[in-house]
């Protein structure tokens, strides 16, 4: 088979009615029978529509047997029964039509669907919802109403042109808008509308390619969401351009020769897909190699065609180059088409995929069409794809093979697919292949690992952590080798093959595991961290554990955890400082204070006359997203930026050895000659974290922990900390001597965004 090489990734396509925005997730309600499908479906909601408006609700996905006989059972206003019309549904596949009327009442509509799934009946309560809204109060404008840009100016985001924009008004003061909101749709995320009602086109937004798009806003006319209110197509937005892209599909294609077998033959192409504005569009043929005024082109549609009689010979190869014009400028597209001479075009047979197929949740797959298939020149397409997998799958139109990513995130479910194959021998009559693709149960899932912990505190949200404690260090080592974990709990179900790794990421290079069963223990090499001067550390450490379910590689799982250690070695003058968790799980974004630590001396609890404060050796491990690790004084860390926002702040020169962005002495007393922040709270308030001195929680500040781009902390934060036991006050002279006091690292700070609150 000769096939024209074309590989699309499958895609939304922009609809002009009111968009679907909200998945709808339903159990099932069973009301006459049972059985152990567990039968569910999965709709999609809609929102923000006003008065007169349309839309459409695409067919539901479902788990189980496929479903039938659709029928809307009820409708709801605001709780109460509705008995309009203006909602109805495919009794087929399910999808639901919306034609909304001038008089319809505003409000929050749920429908009830039943259907029948394996000879069952279902109904599924409240499954749909649609919230209408009234139109505006008369007397609202936007001015001015259209708009026109040009589409290059919109992609440079370093662009110097200032973009149009448009202003909502009333007239007079019988109305006041206190919202403005741009109502969704597939587009709306390329604009904008300040608290002022001012609309704008946000730059560098490349997906926003020409075309007129109509924006409808929602406005909110009083003090409550009872006065929100939809004005419909409120600005029209021109996005022009000349034309910049020309693609055929296919772009090459084949026209058999007239002989006595094939007898008079004619081609036709598809239309090509044009990038640039519709206005004034012209299409016309540039040159054709071999040159022939056999082949002629549709000016106003682009399509490529050959009437009978054309006399075309076999074994020609004609190359299309294409001329495009339109209101804003022109281009020449060389060889976008390519044209084929055969002598006989085989037709399509053997067309057909497995009717049932099964993968597993979260796996990687294909699916191609089974052997047998025969013709010339297919083209495949997906005509029509569950909601469920948009942008999950890839298709290839030129083998008909469906491709799923490992990692991919498609609900259990059954979906329903059906492929189209064409050639120019059954373009009247194409064939088309249905199956079903079955989502199930991945036997090697699993979301968590967990060794628990030994600081008497909750495993569920604090667990792999583990306090090694000794108080004479000529037994650290000792200790260290002999101290057990406990075996790792997984949640996975049955015998399934797991498969273990380990690494270190800091102070854990002498941790082992077993592959098989998680165990990790020390080495009987290990030895008891210690500074760079070999002297036995009071430190924290943690490295990084992987459990891999499954052995094939499509369908394994891996997740990795941390695990922390702290090394409590009794410190100077017979100090240990229990943070518990000593792992500080920090919200980036908003910030927040630790546990308040037990600190012993000598075995007996206190803190009078104890002053707590980070000193050096700060370092930040990412563990998700694009902030570089290293310490402050490393070019082009997190750290680094972060130590330079923080000396800017004081207007002060950039110190990446210093303490002061993360000491609280610092920040009062080391930067009190700040010019630009007099004020002790002020400098406090820039510092990125520091030890409380009343009762030493670790204090993370707010919105500080990002970069310039704004991605927040992901990762690990550590930080060797000094200590005072003879402190009275908290004066300049404590800070001073803190610089030199004892050294300890009883905490470690973990930012992750699932923290953020």
């Amino acid at each position: 088979m000769k096939h024209a090489l074309l590989k699309t990734k499958s895609r939304l396509i922009m609809s002009l009615m009111i968009v679907i925005m909200s998945v709808v997730y339903t159990s099932c309600d069973d009301t006459e029978t049972t059985d152990s499908t567990k039968f569910t479906i999965f709709y999609s909601g809609m929102t923000d529509i006003g008065p007169s408006m349309s839309g459409r609700i695409s067919s539901p996905t479902y788990k189980g047997n496929t479903p039938s006989d659709f029928a809307i059972t009820k409708v709801t206003l605001k709780g109460e029964a509705y008995s309009g019309d203006c909602f109805t549904i495919d009794p087929n596949d399910g999808f639901i039509s919306i034609n909304s009327t001038k008089d319809m009442q505003v409000g929050l509509y749920k429908l009830s669907i039943s259907c029948i799934s394996g000879g069952n009946y279902y109904e599924f309560k409240d499954i749909v919802e649609i919230n209408f809204l009234k139109a505006v109060p008369d007397g609202i404008t936007v001015e001015p109403n259209k708009l026109q840009v040009k589409y290059n100016d919109i992609i440079d985001e370093t662009s110097e042109v200032e973009l149009p924009t448009a202003q909502v008004k009333t007239d007079g003061d019988h109305v006041t808008i206190t919202k403005y909101e741009i109502a969704k749709s597939d587009y709306s995320k390329y604009f904008d509308i300040t608290k002022s009602g001012k609309i704008s086109i946000i730059k560098g937004s490349t997906a926003l390619l020409p075309g007129i798009y109509n924006i409808s806003l929602k406005l909110t006319t009083g003090a409550s969401s009872e006065d929100e209110g939809i004005f419909e197509n409120a600005l029209e937005i021109n996005v022009t351009s000349a034309p910049f892209g020309l693609e055929y599909t296919p772009n090459e294609d084949m026209l058999e020769a007239e002989n006595d077998k094939s007898g008079k033959t004619s081609f036709q192409s598809n239309a090509p897909a044009l990038k640039g504005s519709l206005e004034g569009i012209e299409y016309s043929i540039k040159n054709i190699t071999p040159t022939t005024d056999k082949i002629k082109i549709d000016p106003t549609t682009g399509v490529l065609s050959v009437d009978k009689d054309h006399g075309l010979q076999s074994g020609n190869n004609y190359v299309i180059s294409i001329h495009v014009k339109n209101n804003f400028g022109e281009e020449d597209f060389n060889n976008a088409f390519t044209l084929q001479v055969v002598e006989y075009i085989e037709p399509i047979s053997g067309f057909e995929y497995e009717t049932s197929i099964d993968k597993y949740q979260y796996s990687k797959f294909t699916i191609s069409p089974k052997e047998g298939l025969k013709g010339d020149n297919i083209q495949f397409s997906l005509i029509n794809e569950p909601d469920a997998l948009k942008g999950q799958i890839e298709f290839d139109a030129q083998t008909g093979t469906i491709s799923v990513e490992k990692g991919n995130t498609i609900p259990q479910g059954n979906y329903p697919l059906t492929v189209r194959a064409t050639n120019s021998k059954n373009a009247e009559n194409p064939a088309d292949a249905t199956f079903t693709l079955n989502i199930i149960e991945n036997p090697n899932y699993f979301t968590d690992i967990r060794y628990g912990n030994n600081i008497d505190v909750p495993e569920e949200n604090n667990a792999n952590q583990f306090r090694i404690t000794e108080d004479n260090e000529a037994n650290a080592d000792a200790t260290l080798k002999s101290f057990t974990f406990p075996s790792p709990q997984t949640g996975l179900k049955g015998n399934v093959s797991v498969a273990w790794s380990i690494k270190n990421g800091n102070n854990c290079d002498n941790l082992t595991i077993d592959s098989n069963t998680g165990k990790i223990s020390f080495n009987q090499e290990a030895t008891w961290p210690a500074d760079k001067n070999g002297v036995k550390a009071n430190t924290i450490g943690f490295c990084y554990v992987t459990a891999t379910a499954g052995t094939d590689k499509d369908s394994q799982i891996s997740q990795t955890t941390l695990v922390f250690i702290h090394y409590d070695l009794k410190a100077n003058n017979g100090v240990h400082i229990h943070y518990n968790p000593f792992v500080f799980q920090a919200d980036p974004k908003n910030g927040g204070n630790s546990t308040v630590p037990l600190v012993t001396v000598n075995g007996i609890t206190t803190t009078s006359n104890f002053a707590l404060d980070y000193r050096r050796s700060f370092n930040y491990y990412p563990t998700e997203g694009t902030l570089v690790k290293g310490a402050p004084g490393a070019a082009g860390s997190f750290l680094n930026e972060l130590w330079t926002t923080y000396y800017k702040a004081m207007d002060i020169k950039l110190s990446t050895g210093s303490r002061n962005p993360m000491s609280y002495y610092g920040s009062v007393y080391d930067m009190s000659h700040s010019k630009k922040l007099p004020n002790q709270s002020d400098r406090l308030s820039v510092a990125l974290a520091y030890v409380v001195p009343n009762d030493l929680t670790i204090h993370i500040s707010p919105n500080i922990w990002k970069n310039s781009n704004g991605e927040y902390a992901n990762g690990i934060m550590v930080g060797e900390m000094t200590f005072l036991t003879n402190v009275t006050v908290d004066t300049t002279e404590t800070g001073e001597s803190l610089k030199n006091g004892k050294k300890i690292a009883p905490i470690i700070i973990w930012f992750d965004k699932k923290f953020i609150k």
